[in-house]
């Protein structure tokens, strides 16, 4: 109960990290390159985090395999600071310039960490970061030890520098959140200078993630209003992480044939009541295959990436769905579609107007495979 007690706020920073990991992870299956580093900065974080009291828990404590045990969680510790240092710039990296295949080739800013990972070496023979006493298990500061810090204030101040320079790619409003971002970290190892014992400069982070997760993550609703498929913009989003990662995927965009009809004779209520059941058939159709997404009025697409069952096969059974139901508009709803698959070097627009142009040839000519 008292490490419980002086630890309480790295037990509070966890549970923060692992709700908002399990809100990442079923809130939503948008997924982005973005998103991917926030949850890599997340774990790097909470590694911190659980590290940071063992050190003082196995300090001096003796009993059999105390001393590896205080001296390997505190290798770890010295090891995660530019491991996240280099996940946080990558992160930054990837918000200005859009380009995955940037951070990739810069290995995700972890330089340093090799660097560091060489001396922590060299530290178990020749302590330079520190030394575990093996007669008391007691902890030192080593004499280079301050030199890692100066290691970490040159990640961060090269975060900075890169955020400055190429101030005019982001928004004013994502500018600060950056910046807000890195000052957290820093003011929580400026407060731990004062006093050891104020555990704030890796539990600070926390605050920094929730903060760039919720304003340049997330969404005020990733939802279709009526539907509540996702979104055209989160349609666009995950289209784009696709075409980032460089996976085989497709898309299969939808009409609903004379659906104006319905909403001009039947009223717009039922109109309503077909696309929200026209949507449920598609989530039931595609779960686990692909993201359905409605783009407006009676207009859907799907994001697919399951190519071993042929389109057609997907088609047939969105219309064996359709039958079982006894509302008259929904059994007798036909629709057309457009199936197109990603070519390297395709853009967004050119991959919808290839799914869009047979789309509109099923619609004039009847159902296109």
């Amino acid at each position: 109960m008292d490490y419980f007690v002086q630890f309480q706020l790295n037990v509070f920073a966890l549970l923060c990290l692992a709700v908002l990991y399990v809100i990442m992870r079923t809130k939503s299956k948008v997924e982005s390159f973005g998103k991917r580093l926030l949850r890599m900065i997340m774990a790097a974080t909470a590694a911190a985090v659980i590290l940071e009291p063992l050190t003082w828990i196995f300090d001096r404590k003796l009993f059999f395999g105390a001393y590896m045990l205080e001296y390997w969680t505190n290798f770890g510790l010295f090891l995660i600071g530019p491991v996240l240092g280099g996940l946080m710039l990558s992160y930054v990296d990837y918000h200005l310039f859009k380009a995955p295949s940037r951070v990739y080739k810069k290995l995700f800013y972890q330089h340093m960490t090799i660097f560091t990972f060489v001396v922590l070496l060299i530290n178990v023979f020749y302590p330079v970061y520190f030394d575990v006493d093996p007669v008391v298990n007691g902890f030192s500061s080593g004499p280079l030890k301050e030199f890692h810090y100066l290691i970490l204030a040159g990640i961060y101040i090269s975060m900075f520098r890169l955020l400055i320079k190429n101030k005019p790619r982001v928004s004013r409003s994502t500018y600060w959140i950056f910046t807000v971002f890195f000052a957290l970290p820093i003011a929580g190892m400026v407060v731990q200078l004062f006093d050891s014992k104020l555990y704030f400069s890796w539990t600070s982070i926390v605050l920094g993630i929730l903060v760039a997760y919720t304003f340049l993550e997330s969404t005020t609703s990733e939802q279709d209003f009526l539907t509540k498929l996702y979104n055209r913009q989160s349609y666009e989003i995950y289209l784009n992480h696709m075409i980032e990662i460089r996976r085989p995927f497709g898309i299969i965009l939808i009409d609903l044939d004379h659906f104006k009809e319905i909403n001009d004779h039947f009223g717009h209520q039922q109109g309503d009541q077909v696309l929200l059941e026209f949507a449920r058939v598609l989530e039931k159709t595609f779960k686990n295959h692909g993201l359905p997404a409605r783009i407006g009025g009676d207009e859907f697409v799907i994001v697919l990436h399951d190519e071993e069952r042929p389109v057609r096969d997907y088609v047939k059974e969105m219309s064996a769905r359709l039958k079982t139901y006894e509302d008259p508009f929904i059994r007798n709803l036909q629709f057309s579609y457009g199936w197109s698959c990603y070519e390297e070097g395709m853009s967004m627009e050119d991959l919808y107007t290839s799914a869009d142009q047979k789309m509109y040839k099923d619609k004039r000519e009847g159902r296109f495979i």
